[in-house]
Formats: structure tokens, C-alpha cells, sequence
């Protein structure tokens, strides 16, 4: 088997990371990126990946957003419709890949990208960051803490004066610094993989809420009225710790990437023809 990832190379994108290169190296197998395989993998909707996707033999469709609605929709029902297996990194974005095609889609979660620090709640400064197009998702909570004694801090791909520019190390040295970190988002179908990151960072989170997949650990995290959480995890420091703590031993079993690729695995292996063993013309078939 050599799995074929028909993708660009973007390492400044978390799905390309998270679904691609984090995984690969660890599936046991050959892989190469950037062109067909056997199977080949597919995700969102690039340039001539309709075209590619006809010769490309047996292939998975990773669905990363819900894009069956508006100019995008012909592009995600054909590739689920062509697709040997559709995959999805939240049940909610399995629901969605049911409703609009009928088909159903197998959740394969985000792995963890960052290195795990013991956690603590240290200072006021409470941290946002995340891809612009998570920013409008931002305002509602800022009007609830716009007049609390904190220092926020946004670290976005979104280019503003009060902004820190994203950037891996931009992104690592903003955890660092934080006691808290925010979490806010307007796509239901997302996965918790800045929920992750901010607890293997040793970081308390405060979140609206408003993804279902966040609710997998609600018991580490606060989800609700985010003044009243930044309140709470500034008066019981150690207390938030103790419950970051568990959200780490927690994120280190599901999140794994070595458990996410055996994952993986199982799929790309399901959609290859069977092997067949025997003598054939003087050679062995394995």
C-alpha cells in the first residue's frame, strides 16, 4: 500500500497538518504527497481535484467544512458521491455529509500538534487565537469582557493593528505567556483541536460553547458565560489547574496521532482490493 495524498503543501494550514502531515508518517506504510496513490486521499476543494479524482482509483474524501450549500455544493456531492469512503473530523460534520448525500462518513478525530506543559493560570492575560474566519465569533464575547481587568490577546491570520500576526512561533509564545485562553468559533462541525492544544499547553479554557464536539470535555473546561468562567479560573488558580490537568490526561488517549493514524489506516486499508495469495505463472502472489 502507498497512500497517495492529493493535496498541495500548505504546513500554514491546520487541516493540511492535522490531516495530513501530522498522520502520514506514521500510518506504517509508504505515502507521498502531492499526487496519487493506491488509495489516494482527498480533502476541501482545489482547483482540478474533480478532474484528478476520475483516474485517481479508489480514493477518500475528507470532508474538513460544510460546504454542500452555495457555489461549493456541486464540488462536495460529486467528490462524496465518487469517494470509496467519506471521512469527517466531528459527528456533527457526519450528520451534515448524511443529510445532504445520504452517505455516511467516518469520524476520524484531529490529532494533538503541540508539546504538553504542565499547566498553570498565572497573571490576567487571557489569549485568543484561531483562523479569521472564526473572528465574528470573537465579538459577542468581548462585549461581555470589555470591562474586566484582563489584557486580551488575538493571535489570527487576520491582518489588524490590535492582532498579533499567526505564526507557529507567534502562536506557541502567546500560549506561554497567557493564564487563559478563549475559545470561540461559528462552525458547528468543527473538531476540539484548539481545545487540545490550549490544555496540552497547560492553559484553562473558557468557551460560549456552540460546537458539539467541545462538549466532549466539558469537564475540564468551562463552558457558559465567558466573564463569569475568566472570573472563576482567576479566583480558583489551582483549581483550574487540577482540571487542565485531567483535560491533558484525557486529549493524550483520544487525540494521540499514533491511535489517530491506526485510524487512518483502517480506512485506507478497506477500500483496497482484497489481496490474494496463491501460485500464479511461476509467481507468488502475497
Amino acid at each position: 500500500m502507498k497512500v497517495g495524498y492529493c493535496v498541495p503543501i500548505t504546513p500554514h494550514m491546520a487541516s493540511y497538518r492535522l490531516r495530513v502531515a501530522i498522520p502520514a508518517p506514521l500510518l506504517g506504510c509508504e505515502y507521498e504527497i502531492g499526487t496519487f496513490g493506491s488509495p489516494s486521499f482527498f480533502y476541501k476543494h482545489f482547483d482540478g481535484d474533480l478532474d484528478l479524482a476520475r483516474s485517481a482509483g479508489p480514493f477518500v474524501y475528507d470532508v474538513v467544512n460544510d460546504h454542500f450549500a452555495g457555489k461549493l455544493a456541486n464540488h462536495y456531492q460529486t467528490m462524496c458521491g465518487w469517494a470509496n469512503r467519506i471521512t469527517v473530523s466531528s459527528p456533527y460534520m457526519a450528520g451534515v455529509v448524511k443529510t445532504y448525500t445520504g452517505m455516511d462518513a467516518t469520524v476520524i478525530d484531529d490529532p494533538y500538534e503541540n508539546a504538553e506543559r504542565e499547566p498553570h493560570c498565572d497573571g490576567r492575560e487571557v489569549l485568543w487565537f484561531g483562523h479569521a474566519a472564526n473572528i465574528p465569533s470573537l465579538f459577542a464575547a468581548v462585549d461581555k469582557i470589555a470591562d474586566m481587568p484582563i489584557v486580551l490577546t488575538i493571535c489570527t491570520n487576520y491582518k489588524h493593528g490590535s492582532a498579533l500576526e499567526w505564526s507557529p512561533e507567534t502562536e506557541r509564545r502567546s500560549l506561554d505567556r497567557c493564564a487563559v485562553v478563549l475559545v470561540t468559533g461559528n462552525n458547528p462541525g468543527a473538531s476540539a483541536n484548539r481545545i487540545v492544544k490550549a490544555l496540552r499547553a497547560g492553559r484553562f479554557v473558557v468557551t460560549p460553547g456552540g460546537v458539539p464536539a467541545w462538549d466532549e470535555y466539558k469537564d475540564f473546561i468551562w463552558i457558559g458565560d465567558v466573564r463569569k468562567g475568566i472570573e472563576w479560573a482567576f479566583n480558583n488558580r489551582e483549581e483550574a489547574c487540577a482540571r487542565t490537568k485531567m483535560g491533558q490526561e484525557y486529549a493524550r488517549r483520544v487525540s494521540n496521532p499514533a491511535s489517530i493514524a491506526r485510524q487512518w489506516m483502517d480506512v485506507f486499508g478497506s477500500i483496497l482490493p482484497p489481496v490474494m495469495s496463491g501460485k500464479r505463472d511461476g509467481r507468488v502472489l502475497t
